[in-house]
This record gives structure tokens, sequence and C-alpha cells, in this order.
């Protein structure tokens, strides 16, 4: 578990830094694209950088909250900001919610949850993944739930191997490009605070069994799509590998990542679309035990 200020912010730094390239196609992609493509208007086009935007300010307001007007501490603002990750699962949840997510909700939600979990006493509980599964579950009372974005909805695709590497799959806002996630993972992959082996666990068991499933049912086409889609290697590589919430021992990382691994693939058959979150959020409530039996 990271504890101090300053590796706070190195975590920050490294998380932002291989985000950045992610972000960047998602404001193409569910904003300026569809905005040329007058498939929304102005505020549509710039739609995917307000989530971003406003989950830091709103992970950013609720350290402030807790540090300054129920702690009474007094301190920089930077170091407010960086007095937990709190910003940054403000923004991990605007990564991983669909675009059809109504601003309002996003923000209401964040804070409620995010706010709520500075009082709570037990931290092992991935709250990206609960933020997010409660709008999800919000969105779909009042509409079907979809990570299609308008251009997406109007249009039929047959996609292969290099349209999911370039990010034409569905999925979370910033979740999509494949090709650049990998990077991502390399960037992450060389810092000793990123837990490496939980995304690798979790995507070799995902992998393996989607594979035997689509074999088993003689549906090989759709391999790529159970992988690619979703926003599930994207939970994989930045949501499963919260500091906080997830296993820390050794042997207690890899078995933790193949739980995530394998619930994902199980909920998947059940709900594609919140399957990586859902499984995350088990996982993380049964790291403590992980931890015990797997030191």
């Amino acid at each position: 578990m990271i504890q101090s200020s300053n590796s706070i912010k190195k975590c920050y730094f490294i998380y932002f830094l291989s985000l950045f390239p992610l972000i960047l196609f998602g404001i193409y992609k569910n904003g300026i694209s569809l905005y040329l493509k007058d498939y929304v208007s102005l505020y549509g086009a710039i739609k995917p950088l307000l989530f971003i935007i406003i989950g830091f300010i709103i992970g950013s307001l609720v350290n402030y909250i807790y540090e300054v007007l129920i702690k009474k501490k007094k301190a920089k603002l930077v170091d407010i900001i960086f007095s937990s990750f709190h910003s940054l699962y403000g923004v991990l949840v605007a990564c991983i919610i669909s675009i059809n997510t109504n601003i309002i909700l996003f923000s209401t939600v964040t804070f409620i949850v995010l706010l709520v979990s500075k009082f709570i006493k037990i931290n092992k509980i991935n709250y990206i993944a609960l933020t997010s599964l409660i709008i999800f579950f919000i969105m779909n009372l009042f509409n079907e739930f979809s990570f299609l974005n308008n251009y997406e909805a109007s249009n039929n695709f047959n996609m292969n191997a290099l349209d999911y590497l370039l990010g034409k799959g569905s999925g979370g806002i910033f979740t999509t490009n494949v090709l650049l996630l990998i990077i991502s993972f390399i960037v992450l992959y060389n810092f000793k605070i990123y837990k490496r082996n939980i995304p690798i666990f979790a995507t070799i068991t995902f992998s393996i069994l989607t594979i035997i499933y689509c074999l088993i049912m003689n549906d090989i086409s759709n391999i790529m799509n159970m992988l690619f889609t979703n926003g599930i290697l994207f939970s994989f590589v930045f949501i499963a590998t919260d500091s906080v919430s997830s296993s820390y021992t050794k042997k207690g990382i890899v078995i933790y990542g193949i739980i995530v691994g394998l619930l994902t693939f199980l909920l998947y058959l059940v709900q594609p679309a919140l399957s990586s979150l859902g499984a995350i959020l088990i996982a993380s409530i049964c790291n403590s035990f992980i931890d015990l039996k797997f030191e």
C-alpha cells in the first residue's frame, strides 16, 4: 500500500502519463469525431473532456472536505489534492463509464460514493468499480444501458482484429483503443509500485476461458468481441490494480489476478458490460482473505 504523500504524487504522475494517450483518443472518438460527422452538438464534442475534468475536481473536493473541513488540517492545496487517491478514482470512473452517461448523474454518484468512502474504516473495497456499477445500474433503470456512441448505434460494423486494436470497438469513453492500452501497460510495467501481475494473470485467465468457451460454442468469431470490448482489459490494467483495494502479497497478487479473470468470465455470461467491474468489486472485498491464505 502506498501511504506517503510523495509516493501518492508519483503514482498520480505515472497513471496520468499512461492514461494521456487513451484520454486523447477518447476525446476524439467520442467527442470531436462525432461533432465533425454531425452526430452531436458542440457540447457533445467536449463532453468526454468534461468527464475527466469533473472527475478530478470531485476527487479533489472530497479530499479538501475531509482533510480541511472535517479533520481541520492545514496544508498546501496541492498536498490536500494528493492526500489520497480519490482524485485519480474520479478520473478512472470517468474513463470507464459510457459516453451516454448524464453528467449530473456521474457527478452526484461519484461525489457521494467517494465522500462516504472517507468515513468507512474498511478500505478494502474498490470504490472505482463500485461507483461505476452504481452509475450503470441507475442508467439501466431509466433506459437500456449501452456503451455505443451515436455513430456506433446508427451503424453496423464487421470488425477485424486491427479494428479492435485501433479502438473501433465499444466500451467506456477512454477504454477502447487496445493498442494504446498495451502501450499504457508497458509504461506502468516499468514502475515497481504497479502491481503488474494482476492484469497479466487476469488477462491470461479470461482469455483462456473465453477461447475455450467460444470453441465449445462453435463461435470463434466472437473471441475478439469478448476480449476487446466493454472496457474489460482497461479494467484489468487500471482498476483491478488499485493499490488500496487489491492484494499485496506476492502470491496473493497472482491469485487475485486469476480470481478477477475467472469472475469476469462468469459474469460476462450474465452481463458483459458490467462483468469486469463486478469481478473487481467482489475480488476487492475478498483481498484480505486472499493475502492471509497466500502470504
